[in-house]
């Protein structure tokens, strides 16, 4: 009975990040003891944490390839001959930022 009310106020101090978990969690016939429900939210968040770092990961790789595309690819401008943008994007035609030696002040 004890370690019923310890699991309870455990579950209901969660975050709501743990919503299906604790509803998991809640259908356990026997009921868990704090330990080793503890053990299985650990067992969540690092599955969690590899996820999220994997999503970063190919997030940048995709980033990275479209560089190395557009940079080293086949797209070159017709106006002044660069390499890594077409004459739509080419700062000849379109203007130069200001921070650029041949912008216009």
């Amino acid at each position: 009975q004890n370690e019923e009310q310890r699991l309870f106020q455990f579950l209901n101090g969660l975050d709501e990040i743990y919503a299906s978990q604790r509803s998991q969690i809640l259908l356990m016939t026997p009921l868990p003891s704090v330990e080793s429900v503890c053990s299985m939210l650990q067992q969540e968040e690092l599955q969690r944490q590899v996820l999220e770092d994997t999503h970063i990961h190919l997030e940048s790789s995709a980033l990275l390839s479209r560089n190395v595309e557009t940079k080293g690819g086949a797209v070159q401008c017709s106006v002044c001959g660069h390499k890594g943008h077409s004459k739509e994007k080419c700062w000849q035609i379109i203007g130069y930022p200001s921070w650029h030696p041949k912008s216009r002040k």
